[in-house]
């Protein structure tokens, strides 16, 4: 008969968490602070082919929705910030919604994902998001639970808390929120009042780091005239 050393088992799911949420900050500093959201949908900086696809392979660990559907809402978002056309302001959508992420959007104009398409790494991704989605849960689930903890649903889970809290708590005033604590948990998007001021900037705040980062790695996108 096979004992089980309680103890033992549980010290090994404690480091799974915990470095689940060192894995999480990276993936929520590089891949979605920064690719997600300063590169794809804002084009503050310049990357290379390379450089996106560990951008996407990161994003869809994540699992922040299909990167082109992300990218196009948060673009109505800013054009619509905090009205009824805004697709998840918790004021017309709904608190718990916004909050947890279960929000829908069930039609995108084109104008805020033409572009998207032509990026042949992006509609990669939003085609096979899902795909990739659940062949990862469960390779790592097969490897050992732990590193299905680990790598696959901490990433997850604090992703979908994070942008619940960055738009709620982000827009408990009208036109964003700047709210320092988020830091912790979205990469420097805490600032989100500063950003929504000016979406171009790159760097939020001294303590952006996130945006530390873009500045530091990335060469700044060039400006069309």
């Amino acid at each position: 008969m096979i004992k089980i050393n309680l103890s033992h088992e549980g010290e090994f799911v404690f480091w799974a968490i915990f470095l689940g949420i060192i894995w999480s900050q990276i993936i929520s500093h590089f891949a979605v602070s920064i690719g997600l959201h300063r590169y794809f949908s804002h084009r503050q900086i310049e990357a290379s082919p390379a450089t996106e696809w560990v951008m996407i392979f990161m994003i869809l660990i994540a699992c922040v929705r299909t990167p082109i559907g992300w990218i196009a809402s948060h673009r109505m978002h800013h054009e619509f910030t905090d009205t009824k056309d805004d697709p998840h302001s918790p004021k017309h959508v709904g608190f718990w919604k916004v909050l947890f992420t279960t929000w829908e959007l069930s039609y995108i104009p084109p104008k805020y994902a033409r572009d998207l398409y032509q990026n042949p790494r992006l509609a990669w991704a939003h085609k096979y998001w899902k795909h990739f989605l659940l062949s990862t849960w469960l390779i790592t689930f097969l490897i050992d639970y732990r590193v299905f903890i680990g790598f696959s649903l901490i990433p997850f889970l604090l992703a979908r808390l994070g942008f619940g809290l960055l738009n709620t708590v982000g827009h408990i005033d009208y036109g964003g929120s700047n709210k320092p604590w988020l830091n912790f948990i979205i990469a420097g998007e805490g600032y989100h009042k500063n950003h929504h001021i000016n979406s171009k900037q790159i760097r939020l705040h001294k303590y952006d780091i996130g945006g530390i980062i873009a500045e530091k790695f990335f060469r700044p996108a060039k400006r069309k005239s």
